[in-house]
């Protein structure tokens, strides 16, 4: 089954003017063109994948391994926007198309040779290495199948790829380009379904409570049917986590769940669909999914429910909630598991309601305190503060704070000061919606003031910063992640090493590069001159590297020149690199 049906929809204001002036016929699903010139386009990831803490907003098509194939704009349209950033999509190009659709290509290595004249003019003009530009309407016109950069492995990749998203233009909400029939794909395989997973939901003080109360392993798939070895029992109202994962023809690896139908005895209770989200709904990956269990496998397991009385996207179908009673009396579940290209498989079992069968009663820890999702809520302990602003929190919670006894096993590099205690701020297995604010007690050195942060202590036992301030006795920062935190102060300069020798002839070489790093804080900017000149830098974030290519329309040629890189970390540590070259 392949849907189709595109969706007319007026652009907003920035992308109308260009589509205002494109002239041509209007795209229509199942009529978009190869984003890549291959003769054969293999994904190695699909919309809607979940990556921890969001969905893969795109499909990632395979380019061999090596950078530089052909992308191709996949309609006629205009290029509305182009990036260059050392994350994210890295070298991105968008084209807006006359249906109010646009089309997204990252990780570019090149633009057109237009393109980048445009890109460089205006970098120098700015004199900033990551840059967004929005181009005059009419500027850069494309036609369907015609060269609009070459494929790479630019921002947050760590393999040549091209990553493709069909957007809607005036939402700029990213939507599932299988689900809705602007293509097909190969793909006659259901998805598969290893398990479901119960919890009991109690309310203690207006706080949910989750238990696990058991789990069970499917069997079967035959004819992608599947069942339980026995029937599962269900002690109290609670919900089903269903693990699962789907697949393509000729494409290895995990693909991403489109659509989820969780029946009870015939009547559907709720539905997952994955057809499209805005970029401010993408963080709520980290709620639709078990965010404990998603941890210890390579398939995704979602929850079959809502976790709290408000809005949440991704469910269009939800009664009650999802939840399930089960001494209304009931003795059938099906779970009905549906990929992008209409494929499904179903897990149909029978469960029988024992209450006996319920887990030990939970036990509040003592120094818990019941915080309502809803509201503003402040706590200090012992020298911490913590403030969590209303909407934090994707549910309310019985929250705990305390100080250690002792400081943690954590490795500490030379020049990191560890200004406080160390404090366990709730469980870091659970997630915040958004960042809460910590500010610790600290008598810090006027030294160091100017560098301080706070730190997390990471699983692997080193401390990973995020910016602070000190001020009136405190040092005060906003954490996104719960877990073991303290103040600290970072007073080591990144590190510089160039890939090439003062004083070296250049003239066969297209680039110098530096490896770059700081091992606390991290890399925040960098800028670099020759012979006093501002000059572009590209940043390989992965290999942590920074490159000048060679501009000897700004720089000349034929004489020695002075080359100056300056980066600073996020704790305001800067290092300064001087040397020459010769070209």
């Amino acid at each position: 089954m392949v849907r189709t049906g595109c969706r007319r929809l007026r652009l907003s204001v920035g992308v109308c003017l260009v589509c205002a002036a494109l002239q041509g016929g209007t795209a229509h699903a199942q009529d978009y063109g190869k984003p890549l010139d291959m003769p054969v386009l293999q994904s190695s990831s699909n919309f809607g994948k979940l990556r921890s803490t969001r969905f893969h907003s795109g499909v990632d098509f395979r380019t061999g391994g090596v950078e530089g194939k052909r992308v191709l704009a996949v309609e006629d349209g205009q290029i509305y926007r182009i990036g260059v950033k050392p994350y994210g999509y890295g070298n991105v190009v968008y084209v807006a198309h006359p249906d109010g659709n646009i089309s997204v290509y990252g990780h570019l290595s090149k633009f057109t040779p237009e393109v980048e004249a445009y890109v460089r003019s205006e970098r120098y003009r700015q004199q900033r290495n990551d840059i967004d530009l929005f181009p005059e309407a009419g500027r850069f016109p494309v036609k369907r199948g015609e060269v609009i950069g070459l494929s790479g492995n630019s921002g947050n990749s760590f393999g040549p790829h091209l990553h493709f998203e069909i957007r809607e233009g005036a939402s700029q909400r990213t939507v599932n380009p299988i689900a809705r029939g602007y293509y097909r794909v190969k793909d006659d395989l259901p998805p598969r379904i290893f398990g479901v997973s119960y919890y009991l939901v109690d309310t203690l003080m207006g706080v949910p409570v989750h238990t696990l109360a058991g789990r069970a392993a499917a069997i079967g798939g035959s004819g992608a049917r599947y069942t339980l070895e026995a029937p599962m029992v269900l002690p109290g109202r609670g919900y089903f986590c269903v693990e699962t994962m789907d697949r393509k023809n000729d494409v290895s690896g995990s693909m991403a769940t489109y659509r989820i139908v969780l029946s009870v005895d015939g009547q559907t209770r709720l539905e997952y669909l994955m057809d499209g989200f805005t970029f401010g709904e993408n963080h709520f990956a980290k709620v639709l999914s078990d965010y404990v269990l998603n941890g210890t496998t390579s398939n995704d397991v979602f929850r079959l429910a809502v976790l709290n009385e408000g809005a949440m996207p991704f469910y269009p179908r939800a009664v009650g909630r999802g939840l399930i009673d089960p001494a209304s009396g009931i003795d059938e579940v099906r779970i009905e598991v549906e990929d992008d290209s209409g494929n499904t498989a179903v897990l149909t079992f029978p469960v029988t309601y024992d209450p006996s069968a319920a887990a030990a009663t939970v036990s509040i820890p003592t120094d818990a305190e019941a915080v309502d999702f809803r509201r503003h809520y402040s706590r200090t302990t012992d020298g911490l503060k913590v403030t969590i602003p209303a909407g934090a929190l994707y549910e309310s919670l019985f929250y705990e704070q305390e100080k250690l006894s002792g400081r943690p096993a954590v490795t500490v590099g030379k020049g990191t000061h560890i200004l406080s205690d160390f404090y366990a701020v709730h469980d870091a297995s659970v997630p915040l919606q958004a960042p809460v604010t910590l500010s610790f007690r600290a008598d810090v050195p006027e030294e160091l003031r100017e560098r301080v942060v706070i730190a997390r202590l990471t699983d692997k036992g080193r401390l990973a910063a995020a910016p602070a301030k000190y001020a009136d006795g405190a040092v005060t920062g906003r954490a996104s992640l719960f877990g073991i935190w303290c103040a600290a102060a970072d007073t080591v300069n990144p590190t510089v090493t160039p890939s090439f020798r003062s004083g070296t002839d250049m003239s066969g070489e297209r680039r110098i590069g530096f490896r770059i790093s700081d091992d606390f804080s991290g890399v925040a900017s960098y800028s670099a001159t020759v012979d006093g000149e501002w000059v572009m830098l590209e940043h390989d974030t992965v290999h942590g590297m920074l490159y000048h290519y060679f501009d000897d329309e700004v720089c000349g040629t034929g004489r020695r020149h002075e080359v100056e890189l300056r980066v600073t970390d996020g704790a305001g540590n800067t290092a300064v690199y001087r040397g020459s070259y010769y070209r």
